[in-house]
């Protein structure tokens, strides 16, 4: 939901007709690094990088509260330093204004302003200390900042923050609380400082604004505040999506969209579809011209490893995150551990209700690996002392032991990703994954994969098929499972070898159980991790930022770019 109504977004700014001054003008990246001094003073280093070819200066506007104060301004590109003037004056030429910077200073606020002085690609670096930034508040000191300002006329497509302490005190979970407004991105620590980072370009609407707390001790803030951090804390997260379950962000996205978008939500829908849907028949086609290339692989790919077979197909979005486990289910049933059994129950008006269940049949260990014996211990706990594991009892388990489960999938991906690496397979790991990232031998292995998969989907057309392949029918059933095609492949083995079809259709019906349980844990799963990641970033751990709330905010303000 947050991707799409993130996309809807985007869309609509793209769509809008804005009637910026200098839209020639482009701000690329804007670097930000925060140093914060022991008596609550910031030294910011903001470092711009783009394109300039209309205006004579760049300026940035802050809010200037009675206590917040500026000095040291230093600004500076790949020609050297600029002189700071004591007064700017905006009405001043390109070429008065070139290479000096300076202050407007106002009743309400203060603007950063420099010269472009150069038209074309640049680099600036703007320095400045600001006295009195974190507060010192009954129960925390802290500060809610905004670093980059909404409705500038030259909104940058990447942000990062870094803020750090000066003396090299580590600022971690441990002792700091954080938040973030107004963009699509993440807030995290990572090497003792605070991160703040864009994941999608910024419009105007947009903004980046820090909020964070530090443990008392740390800092001894000049400014001191009478109330409690709690109270900025309100504030801030009004119109924000934190202290929302997941259900309620939705909810609550839903209705601001409709809302907002009330004329255009038709035709804003088609384009996401259409943009969503040629993005996936793009790679699919590739994917397919990829396959056809090397034609049917028809031995078990990937060395027969099912965990590389697996992780590969989840890096290029083939196999849906979790499906080893309905391989780990269906083993530990072909093994004879688990064995699924039918139970009748009266439900609703006298009803009878059928469900299929597994009974625990006890370890083989004999036939077991790690992982079976991993996941049959998950079984047994789950189950409760009747030995017979119901869908409700799995769904609560994993609800409340999800990291449990989620162990066992990073376990197949290691192992997965151990075979891949030693074979160098793939130069990066994004999901989704690019052809372009696979090394030669990335595309052995992927040819294997497609191979193999397409070989699974055309089992019935293949002139050359013969008897011999049945002897591992289950395995190609099983790998099909992988692929979700399963249901697909045993309709074609029946019709091909009626002889078998009595078996196969028995097969077919552990491969339904097998993957109905691997969905209930994997819908379950991810409903956890999405609870304890909103639950994490509401308490200040970090996370994916806010679009909504950072109200009452200091440092910046709105508007800004180039003139």
């Amino acid at each position: 939901m947050r991707k799409i109504s993130s996309l809807i977004l985007c869309l609509v700014l793209i769509f809008s007709i804005s009637l910026h001054a200098f839209g020639a003008n482009k701000v690329d990246t804007i670097d930000i690094e925060a140093v914060l001094y022991k008596d609550g003073s910031m030294y910011v280093t903001q470092i711009w990088d783009g394109n300039f070819d209309e205006g004579t200066e760049i300026y940035i506007p802050m809010n200037a509260s009675d206590y917040l104060a500026i000095y040291d301004l230093k600004v500076s590109d790949i020609n050297g330093s600029y002189q700071t003037l004591s007064e700017w004056d905006v009405d001043k030429s390109f070429e008065e204004k070139a290479n000096k910077c300076g202050i407007i200073d106002t009743d309400s606020r203060y603007e950063i302003c420099f010269g472009i002085s150069e038209y074309g690609h640049n680099r600036y670096a703007i320095e400045y200390r600001l006295a009195n930034v974190i507060g010192s508040y009954v129960d925390m000191d802290g500060v809610n900042f905004r670093f980059v300002n909404d409705q500038m006329n030259t909104a940058p497509t990447d942000i990062q923050v870094e803020i750090r302490l000066a003396d090299g005190t580590p600022i971690t979970d441990e002792n700091a609380d954080i938040w973030a407004f107004g963009y699509d991105g993440q807030v995290e620590f990572s090497d003792g400082a605070i991160i703040a980072y864009t994941q999608n370009p910024l419009y105007s609407e947009n903004h980046v604004t820090v909020m964070f707390s530090l443990s008392k001790g740390i800092l001894s803030p000049a400014r001191q505040e009478q109330g409690s951090f709690e109270a900025i804390k309100e504030i801030a997260f009004e119109g924000s999506d934190y202290n929302q379950s997941d259900e309620e962000y939705e909810e609550a996205t839903l209705f601001e969209t409709l809302l907002g978008m009330a004329i255009i939500i038709g035709i804003l829908i088609v384009l996401v579809a259409f943009f969503l849907g040629r993005s996936k028949k793009v790679r699919s086609r590739r994917l397919h011209k990829f396959a056809e290339n090397r034609g049917y692989f028809r031995d078990l790919p990937n060395g027969g490893n099912e965990n590389a077979t697996y992780l590969l197909g989840k890096q290029f979005e083939l196999c849906e995150d979790g499906a080893i486990l309905s391989l780990g289910i269906l083993k530990l049933i072909n093994i004879g551990c688990l064995e699924p059994i039918i139970e009748e129950e009266i439900g609703f008006l006298g009803k009878t209700i059928e469900s299929v269940n597994l009974r625990l049949m006890g370890s083989h260990h004999e036939s077991m690996n790690e992982y079976d014996e991993y996941l049959y211990t998950v079984f047994e706990v789950a189950s409760g002392a009747d030995g017979i594991l119901q869908k409700k009892e799995l769904g609560r388990y994993v609800s409340t032991n999800d990291k449990i489960l989620r162990h066992y999938i990073n376990k197949c991906d290691i192992a997965g990703k151990n075979y891949l690496n030693q074979c160098h397979c793939l130069k990066r790991w994004d999901i989704p994954s690019k052809l372009k990232y696979l090394t030669p031998e990335g595309e052995k292995e992927m040819g294997e994969l497609l191979g193999f998969k397409k070989y699974l989907e055309d089992f019935s057309l293949i002139a050359e098929r013969s008897i011999k392949e049945m002897p591992i029918w289950k395995e190609l059933l099983s790998y099909a499972m992988l692929f979700g095609i399963a249901d697909q492949l045993a309709e074609q083995m029946k019709e091909l070898y009626p002889n078998i079809a009595t078996e196969v259709n028995t097969y077919n019906k552990s491969l339904t159980m097998a993957h109905s349980y691997h969905y209930l844990m994997v819908r379950n799963l991810h409903q956890a991790e999405n609870q304890r990641e909103q639950e994490k970033r509401t308490g200040g751990s970090g996370g994916f930022s806010s679009h909504g709330g950072g109200g009452g905010f200091i440092g910046g303000g709105s508007g800004g770019g180039t003139r």
